[in-house]
């Protein structure tokens, strides 16, 4: 095929671009309007007479002769110990993601070795748990324990009786 017909037109590629730009900046200010209130007094940030307290720090300035301050952060972070928070949640994550890529790729590699059928069933029951917890939220738990309950036992009852070949 040729160039031409893979090309968008100038005008399409503005509004695309100009629509990205939108998302950008509108999925990004409560982001960066809460790192600017970070350096801002409580009065200013939280100021019910006039929201411009905020962008000009007239709080700040009074209290701390500047337009920023960093008092907040040395409060959580030395005066309230939060470093112990944010080392104790680096542990959990960093250990939760070694286990599960590493029970995961496990898993993965034993059903793909595996010749069995069973792998597409235990995919299937992996996935029917997407489908099965807002049924149950919608139509109550009972009846979804309940069908648990007689599957498992019909199970049971069905692999005591099979002969094995």
């Amino acid at each position: 095929m040729s160039d031409i017909v893979h090309r968008r037109s100038p005008v399409l590629n503005i509004i695309i671009w100009g629509l990205v730009l939108v998302w950008i900046v509108a999925a990004g200010f409560p982001f960066l309007w809460t790192l600017w209130g970070s350096f801002k007094v409580q009065g200013d940030f939280f100021s019910k007479a006039d929201w411009t307290n905020a962008v000009y720090g007239v709080r700040t300035q009074i209290e701390t002769g500047g337009a920023f301050t960093g008092k907040g952060y040395y409060g959580a972070w030395v005066t309230k110990e939060f470093w112990l928070a944010a080392l104790n949640t680096s542990i959990v994550v960093v250990s939760v993601v070694i286990i599960s890529l590493t029970l995961g790729t496990l898993g993965g590699y034993a059903l793909a070795r595996s010749g069995k059928k069973y792998a597409f069933y235990l995919l299937m029951l992996a996935l029917s748990q997407l489908v099965i917890g807002p049924c149950s939220d919608l139509f109550g738990r009972r009846p979804f324990i309940l069908l648990g309950a007689i599957m498992i036992a019909c199970g049971g009852l069905l692999g005591g009786v099979v002969r094995q070949t």
